[in-house]
């Protein structure tokens, strides 16, 4: 009973950090700034809210980590997580909030392909299910938009940074699996250290020149809130989920984002996107409650193995 009832609480913590993280798209185009700009504000408030946590909760020698095999992986993470940010961010700008953030969440889709056939992760009929009802919701949401794609090129290439940032992000997800002894605070804060060292160079001042305080606002929030607050609660939940119930938790960024573009900017749903919304929740809800796959008895699906 312990263990499902902590099962639900990574659970919730995954959910609400995933529906919050679907609104950084809107602080980012808000703030008026360059796509680096962005970033390495994010990194740097990112890093103020995250070291001001861990010393408070842990102190701060818990900001050190002492083993040093870990070291590779904590930077591969970190170098992932920001380059992530950098094509996502890009896409915002190139295409839409919501569309950039739909293709972007074809990450899942790898997390559960990676885990399956390299790290041998079992997979229950039941999830696999699932998992092919928010991808079915996934190519609703995308079906409306083809014809653009097709007249504006930026459209493509935002398109492609989108999916690029997608190969990042899951990326930093199954490196971030296996550093479980590092502190979810202290992994996040590292990160945001190593966009500051990454961006610092390409940062434009210029465009910071006459920036009210509106700017700022939109800045700091996306440092506290999407990368303190956000990172806390799903570095704290990922070690305790299996990697379909993160793909399926997922799914719940692009409805903030599209709902984001709808009431910010007046950017509409069609029915079709509604239907794929309606799909994409349902799945995400269906595994994090365990809910049954169709009718039949559940089964393990283990990956195929070759010679």
């Amino acid at each position: 009973m312990e263990a499902r009832s902590g099962l639900t609480r990574a659970a919730i913590m995954l959910s609400a950090g995933m529906a919050i993280s679907g609104t950084a798209g809107l602080f980012s185009i808000e703030s008026g700034q360059p796509t680096l700009n962005v970033i390495f504000f994010r990194c740097v408030f990112g890093a103020i809210a995250l070291v001001g946590w861990t010393c408070l909760r842990e102190g701060w020698k818990s900001l050190f980590i002492t083993q040093r095999a870990l070291w590779p992986l904590v930077l591969v993470s970190g170098v992932c997580l920001v380059l992530n940010w950098l094509a996502l961010f890009e896409a915002f700008k190139l295409t839409s909030i919501g569309f950039a953030t739909i293709i972007y969440h074809l990450q899942p889709f790898w997390i559960v392909l990676t885990g399956a056939l390299l790290l041998k992760e079992r997979l229950s009929r039941d999830r696999l299910g699932w998992i092919c009802v928010a991808f079915l919701g996934l190519i609703l949401t995308i079906i409306p938009k083809l014809g653009v794609m097709r007249a504006d090129h930026d459209w493509l290439i935002g398109v492609g940074l989108a999916l690029v940032a997608s190969l990042f992000y899951a990326a930093t997800t199954l490196t971030t699996r296996a550093v479980k002894t590092v502190k979810p605070s202290v992994l996040s804060a590292i990160h945001c250290l190593i966009g500051i060292v990454v961006f610092a160079p390409f940062v434009d001042l210029t465009a910071l020149q006459g920036a009210g305080n509106g700017m700022w606002g939109w800045l700091v929030g996306l440092g506290v809130i999407h990368t303190g607050v956000v990172y806390i609660l799903l570095y704290s939940s990922y070690p305790r989920l299996p990697i379909t119930v993160i793909a399926a938790g997922s799914f719940l960024n692009p409805v903030a984002a599209l709902l984001s573009d709808f009431f910010v900017f007046g950017r509409s749903i069609s029915a079709m996107q509604g239907a794929g919304l309606i799909l994409i929740l349902l799945a995400g809800l269906a595994v994090n409650l365990g809910w049954p796959f169709g009718f039949g008895s559940a089964r393990r699906v283990a990956p195929s193995q070759e010679s």
